[in-house]
């Protein structure tokens, strides 16, 4: 069976070392999951159409072992990032803290 790997996306100024992402990539890790936590581009200024670029860039193919976790336009970039892929495509789950769609 393969890794499910879970992306933490983190929102608006923010930075993958903020909050509780730290504590919740320790944590998926000791259980076993693959966990990445990347810096979005330009958090003080970001563009949806650019980190949804960057996020599809760092999933490459997604599966169901695809577990993405979105803090503020994190959501939302998860959200936008979702609907660009095929129909056919599942992945294992999506979690949303403090989402939000518009301004």
């Amino acid at each position: 069976m393969l890794q499910k790997r879970v992306f933490i996306i983190h929102g608006w100024d923010g930075y993958p070392e903020e909050g509780i992402f730290p504590w919740l990539k320790n944590t998926l890790q000791n259980k076993g999951f693959a966990v990445f936590n990347p810096l979005m581009p330009d958090p003080l200024r970001p563009t949806i159409e650019t980190w949804v670029q960057f996020l599809k860039k760092q999933v490459g193919i997604a599966n169901e072992n695809t577990i993405l976790f979105g803090h503020s336009i994190g959501a939302q970039t998860i959200l936008r990032y979702l609907e660009s892929l095929p129909k056919d495509i599942k992945i294992g789950g999506a979690v949303f803290l403090a989402g939000w769609i518009h301004l």
